[in-house]
């Protein structure tokens, strides 16, 4: 995936979501706040982000990174909507790759 065509996805996303707004039932916004990578995707993202720091990553790693992050990305979008509908104070936290 190209970073503008990922940057453009996140946006449509994030307008379609509208995360400032809280409308999701409590029993889905608690669904959401619970998503997270599986412990094999925590591990390889922590393998492909060593190898990027490195500046070790073939072409295809370095996809595959872009492609943990974007996910990440729209997931730290829904779990805005999901702490704004139970009204939680957002986490404040950036988009980082997959949340431990």
């Amino acid at each position: 995936m190209h970073m503008e065509a990922v940057v453009d996805s996140t946006s449509i996303f994030r307008r379609v979501i509208d995360p400032e707004r809280g409308t999701m039932s409590p029993d889905l916004a608690r669904f959401v706040l619970d998503l997270d990578f599986p412990p094999g995707d925590h591990a390889r993202f922590e393998l492909l982000s060593e190898k990027a720091q490195q500046g070790d990553l073939s072409p295809a790693e370095s996809a595959e990174l872009d492609s943990y992050l974007h996910v990440d990305t729209l997931l730290a979008i829904l779990r805005l909507k999901a702490e704004r509908s139970l009204g939680l104070p957002g986490s404040g936290r950036d988009a980082n790759g997959p949340r431990a």
